[in-house]
C-alpha cells in the first residue's frame, strides 16, 4: 500500500504496543508511560484495552470521552448478543465474551481514577445536528478545568480529528505522546502534512488500518500515526524505514495481512 513521502517518519524512539490484539492496539513511546499523569482517550466504543494497559503500566489517571457509549448503546448491544447466542450465529465463546462486556466496562470505569465522560469531542462553538451543546467538549474546555499536568492523548473520533488539530498543537508542551487515527486521508493529506510540519512532537511511527479503503491511486485512506516528544527521539536511518514493523504492528483486520508500505 502507498502513502505520501511526508508520512515516512524521520525520527524513532523505543516503542511499545498497548491494547488488545489487532484493532484497538497502538504503538507508543515507552517513555510516555514514565511521564504521564493523565491519559485522555478520545473515542471509546466497546474497547478500552489501550487505556487499561496504559493505566496498568503508568499509574496515570484515565479519562475517556465518547457520547455514543450510553444506556441505549448497551441495551441494543445486549439484545443483539443475546439473539446471536440463542441462534448460534457466532462461536459461543466470542458471543459470551461480548455479552459480558458491559460488566467489564462497569468494573473498569470506577468514576475515580478511570472515568468515562459521555461527551463528544469537537470545538465547543461547533453546532452538530441532533447533539446538545452541553454534550460537546474539547481540549480547551477539558484543560481549563484542571491544573497543569503532563498527559498522553489517544484520538480515534471518526473524522472529527481534523477539527481539533490546532488545539493539540496549542497544548504540545504538555503532551507526553500522541496516537491518532486519520480518516479519509485522500481528502485531507494537506491538512495532515500541515499538522506534522507545525507540531513540535515528531512522527515516529505509521501504520495503515487495513479496514480502510484504498483510493484510485493506491493510497491508503485510514492511517494511525504516533508522535513522540523530541527528547525521546533520535534520527531514523533509511534501513529503519520498513513498515509495518515485525513484532510490533498487527493488522486491524486479523483476516487480512498488513501489506508493506511504499512511500511515494
Amino acid at each position: 500500500m502507498k502513502l505520501p513521502n511526508f508520512l515516512c517518519p524521520k525520527h524513532k524512539c523505543e516503542l511499545i504496543r498497548l491494547g488488545q490484539k489487532n484493532d484497538g492496539g497502538y504503538s507508543i513511546p515507552k517513555k510516555s508511560l514514565e511521564n504521564s499523569e493523565f491519559i485522555f482517550g478520545f473515542g471509546l466504543s466497546d474497547d478500552w484495552s489501550f487505556e487499561k494497559d496504559f493505566r496498568k503500566l503508568s499509574g496515570a489517571k484515565v479519562v475517556c470521552y465518547d457520547l455514543s457509549v450510553n444506556g441505549k448503546y448497551w441495551i441494543i448491544r445486549f439484545c443483539k448478543d443475546l439473539i446471536n447466542m440463542l441462534l448460534l450465529r457466532k462461536g459461543i465463546f466470542s458471543s459470551l465474551k461480548r455479552f459480558f462486556t458491559y460488566f467489564k466496562y462497569k468494573l473498569f470505569f470506577d468514576g475515580k481514577n478511570k472515568i468515562h465522560e459521555k461527551k463528544i469531542i469537537a470545538p465547543i462553538n461547533q453546532r452538530i445536528h441532533g447533539i446538545d451543546r452541553s454534550n460537546i467538549t474539547d481540549l480547551n474546555q477539558i484543560l481549563s478545568e484542571k491544573d497543569n499536568f503532563n498527559f498522553f492523548l489517544k484520538v480515534d473520533i471518526e473524522k472529527h480529528e481534523y477539527r481539533i488539530l490546532e488545539q493539540i498543537i496549542k497544548y504540545e508542551e504538555r503532551l507526553t505522546g500522541l496516537a491518532i487515527e486519520f480518516h479519509d486521508c485522500d481528502l485531507h493529506f494537506e491538512k495532515i502534512k500541515n499538522f506534522i510540519d507545525n507540531f513540535k512532537l515528531q512522527l515516529v511511527h505509521v501504520h495503515i488500518n487495513n479496514y480502510g479503503d484504498i483510493d484510485s491511486s493506491g493510497f491508503a485512506n485510514v492511517i494511525e500515526l504516533t508522535f513522540s516528544p523530541q527528547n525521546y527521539n533520535i534520527l531514523r536511518e533509511k534501513k529503519d524505514n520498513k513498515f509495518p514493523v515485525a513484532g510490533l504492528d498487527q493488522p486491524n483486520n486479523k483476516n487480512i495481512n498488513d501489506e508493506i508500505i511504499i512511500f511515494e
